[in-house]
């Protein structure tokens, strides 16, 4: 595998801003400028070289070879290309994507996947809180992209989401999906309560009846028919119906006049 791979130097005393580290970016420069680039390593900034032992040619892959969950902003802002990271990572990592593959094999702190709107992220681990959701001041979060996780999502993932898809192996937090505009959720295991508060549209599905708010009603028993259509155009979603025969669907929130949809395999 050709690319540049970044081994920390030692375990970090304060957290890194790796926002703007990306293929695109170490693909543009030589190595002695990579060394140089600046950093905000807690109140202060330095060198790259400072932190991470760094090898490889500038192009291709991105490899942080050792993951930390002080290292913030992982791909944040990536547009294209592809970064792996072997272990766990802090918050924010992936926020604003447009493109390009984001690979953690380990945990990620808050707000994975923040206002992506584009490109894929894989987390081989557990998820912090507002995964794919909007960030602090924003009215709206994912609006594009996959968000794939192996473990489990912490309070109010997919919060005010607009767009894209999220599949989570695991449990999902508390207030999942509030405020959903539309965009795609899958939950394998269990899922907290207050799910879907303020939900105008989207879909979610389940893997058992979840704690549903007031507005909320059972319409019965639904075919798939037009999912798995479009399921074909997209290979997660094939993989998230599979062994689902039947399904309930139920509709809301319908206290805020919405009309988005959760389907519970039946």
């Amino acid at each position: 595998m050709s690319g540049v791979s970044l081994k920390p130097r030692a375990p970090f005393e304060a957290r890194v801003d790796m926002a703007g580290i990306t293929p695109v970016v170490t693909c543009a420069l030589t190595l002695p400028e990579l060394e140089r680039l600046a950093v905000p390593f807690g109140a202060r900034s330095v060198p790259l070289a400072e932190l991470f032992f760094i090898e490889g040619a500038p192009e291709g892959v991105l490899l942080i070879e050792i993951g930390d969950a002080r290292l913030d902003g992982v791909g944040a802002g990536m547009d294209k290309g592809e970064l792996i990271v072997d272990g766990p990572v802090g918050a924010w990592a992936g926020r604003g994507m447009s493109g390009g593959v984001l690979r953690i094999a380990g945990d990620a702190g808050d707000f994975l996947g923040a206002e992506l709107s584009g490109g894929e992220i894989s987390l081989g681990g557990n998820a912090g809180e507002r995964v794919g959701t909007a960030s602090s001041g924003a009215r709206r979060g994912m609006s594009g992209g996959t968000i794939r996780i192996a473990g489990s999502v912490g309070t109010r993932a997919a919060d005010r989401q607009r767009g894209g898809l999220i599949v989570i192996d695991g449990d999902a937090g508390e207030g999942l999906a509030t405020d959903m505009i539309a965009g795609t959720v899958s939950v394998a295991g269990a899922i907290g309560p207050r799910m879907g508060r303020g939900m105008r549209r989207g879909t979610i599905f389940a893997s058992a009846l979840p704690d549903l708010p007031a507005g909320f009603v059972d319409t019965g028993a639904h075919e798939l028919v037009a999912v798995r259509l479009i399921a074909r155009r997209v290979p997660e979603l094939a993989g998230v119906l599979e062994g689902w025969e039947s399904t309930r669907r139920i509709v809301g929130d319908t206290l805020m006049g919405g009309q988005g949809e959760v389907l519970v395999q039946a």
